[in-house]
Formats: C-alpha cells, structure tokens, sequence
C-alpha cells in the first residue's frame, strides 16, 4: 500500500512538472529570446513551435499594462548586414477569446499555410511578425484591437533596431485576426509619411459587417451582453464594423475566403470587397472551393489548394512591399517616398479579383 502511494504520488508529481513546464514554456520558456540578440530556437521553443520556421527569432515586449506583459515574436532573415528592409504583421483569430501568436506543429490547413508564408518570406528577404494581445471576455472590446494598434506603433517606432523600413510593412490575419488587420489598414496612418501606416493588407476569412452578427446575437439572447462587444446598440455595431471605416486611398487589400466557411460566411468578404472597389481601392479575391472556416476541407479537396494560396498571398506581399524600380533585397537606407501606394496590378493566381456575388 505505501509502495502504491508512493508511485501515486510520483506519477502526480511529474504530472504537475509536465504542466508547469508546459506553461513556463508558453509564457517565455524559449529562453534564448532573452536578451538582446536575435537566435535560432532552443529545446523549448522548438516543442511549441514549427521545427520549419526558418528565420532568427526575437521576443519583443511592445507593452505593459499592470503585471500583464504584452509580446510580439520577431523572425528575421539572416545575412541582413546594413540593408533595411519590409516586415510583414500576423494577427492571429480565435474569435477574440482565443488563440496566440505562437504558430504551433499542429496538423491543420491554418498552421501549413503560415508555416509556408513565414518560409517563402523570409526567403524574400522580408521580416515576419506575429502578435499576442488581450483576449475577451477578461479583456472585452476594443482592448485586443487598442493592444494591437499598440504594437504596429511600437514597430513603426523601433523599427529600425531591427533594420525594418518603417514605411514598408503589410498586415495580414485570419478570422478575427483579419477583421484587426482589415482595421489596423483602414484607420492607422503614418504620422510622417500622412500614409496609411501598412502598403497592403491580406484579410483571411475575417468578419467585416458587424451587423449580422449582432443580429443573430440579439435573435438568440437579446439584450444579454456579448462576451466580447458587451450589449449592442446600433452605433456600436456600426463602429465595430470594418466596412464602416473603408475610405479612398486606403492600402490594396487581398481577401481570401472560403465558399463552404459557415462560420463567417462569404457574404462577409463580399461586403468588404463592394465597398473597397466602390470607393476605388485595389482589392482582389480569392474564394476557395470546399474550404470552411480556417480553410478545412469539406465534401472534397480544397480548390486553389494551400500551396496555391501561399503562393499567391506571398505574390501579392512581394510586390506591394517592393518600391517601384528597386528591390528590397538590395536596398540601403529608407528613402523618402514620392506618391501614394499605387495598386501594382493583380497577382494573377486563380480566382483573383472575383466580379460575381457570391452564393
């Protein structure tokens, strides 16, 4: 009985190392991100993250608020020396009540896809970025939206310790990561260059009219507050949706959406994408044939696949983060830039800028 006791609380005890590990390891445990110099991962980052990540890493403390502190991961492309260049911003979803910035070995359609726009871009040459921030219901609207502002500001102000050009970034997100990045594109601008702070935006499946949503809420649970945006009233829903903020001269925009996505239907991306193009903003779209939410398959193989897909937002990154008749790859130092961000022509890739409602 005392030996079985004593194995009871061995087994107990390495369960509760196990746990204590884990979480050390998902709150900093890669350890060698402490520190100033950027370094390839060490046993702990490499059990949470994707062996395939190629670039140097960094954790980067943009805020803190409180005891709470606020991180964005920075993967770098090695043999910079003195030449600056782009960064590309990943906002992750989870429905504002999940998720991190951690891009983890899961085997899903979500995680091959990032691991392979992190590989071909930092193969481009450009930095990539991904941000944590504070989620619902703890922290309810519009603080995850406040801490993201946050951290492009802090980027586009520290910048350069990492020889990122400040004026040549892009934002992408999936889910409510798109919604954030649809608003970081639509209402931040560079307060030197009077731009809007990001050169493109890459909107995954992200919802865009809040209005439907609300109505579905209040259908269900009428004037019960929502988790996340609390009790809903016309201007807020107004407020909180992305269409509303669409203006010209807002950056290009790459919407990616799937046909067979129930969680944020279609009718989502064809709301952002009529006000875009009424307004006179470069937009195209990319419906994915038997793709659900996060692009999973359904009633067959998805259509463009995912290396397609990769392909084609890598594409349209590449050629709106490179200044016209010069390439990033072989730039010195930031020069001012001349002009707006002129639309650069469409990617090509199939299913690109869609003219047809869809159903």
């Amino acid at each position: 009985m005392m030996r079985l006791r004593q194995l009871l609380l061995g087994f107990i005890a390495a369960g509760m190392f196990l746990i204590m590990s884990a979480g050390k390891a998902g709150a900093g445990g890669c350890t060698a991100w402490r520190g100033s110099g950027a370094q390839p991962w060490n046993g702990a980052c490499t059990r949470i993250w994707d062996p395939r990540l190629l670039g140097l890493r960094r954790q980067i403390v943009y805020e803190r608020i409180g005891s709470r502190v606020l991180t964005f991961y920075l993967f770098e492309w090695a043999g910079r020396g003195h030449r600056w260049s782009p960064a590309v911003v990943y906002i992750h979803g989870g429905a504002l009540k999940f998720g991190t910035g951690i891009i983890s070995a899961a085997n899903t359609p979500h995680n091959h896809l990032l691991v392979q726009l992190e590989r071909e871009l930092i193969q481009e040459h450009i930095n990539f970025i991904s941000v944590n921030y504070r989620l619902a219901p703890a922290h309810p609207w519009p603080m995850p939206l406040d801490d993201v502002k946050h951290a492009m500001e802090f980027i586009v102000t520290h910048a350069r310790r990492w020889q990122i050009d400040p004026r040549d970034l892009a934002v992408m997100g999936d889910s409510a990561g798109g919604e954030l990045a649809s608003f970081v594109g639509l209402t931040m601008i560079n307060a030197s260059t009077h731009r809007p702070l990001v050169r493109a935006v890459v909107d995954l499946f992200g919802p865009t009219d809040r209005q439907t949503f609300a109505q579905q809420w209040l259908r269900h649970y009428g004037l019960r507050p929502n988790p996340v945006y609390g009790v809903y009233t016309p201007k807020r829903v107004q407020k909180e949706s992305a269409i509303s903020h669409v203006h010209p001269g807002a950056p290009p925009f790459l919407i990616i959406q799937g046909t067979r996505d129930r969680v944020v239907p279609p009718q989502q991306s064809y709301l952002l994408r009529e006000r875009l193009k009424r307004d006179g903003v470069f937009v195209e779209e990319i419906l994915v044939h038997h793709a659900g939410h996060e692009l999973r398959p359904v009633n067959g193989p998805i259509h463009p696949s995912l290396k397609e897909l990769g392909d084609c937002i890598n594409q349209f990154l590449v050629r709106h983060l490179t200044l016209e008749g010069e390439s990033f790859k072989f730039r010195g130092q930031p020069r001012a830039l001349t002009g707006g961000y002129p639309p650069r022509g469409a990617t090509g890739c199939r299913g690109s800028r869609v003219e047809d409602k869809p159903g």
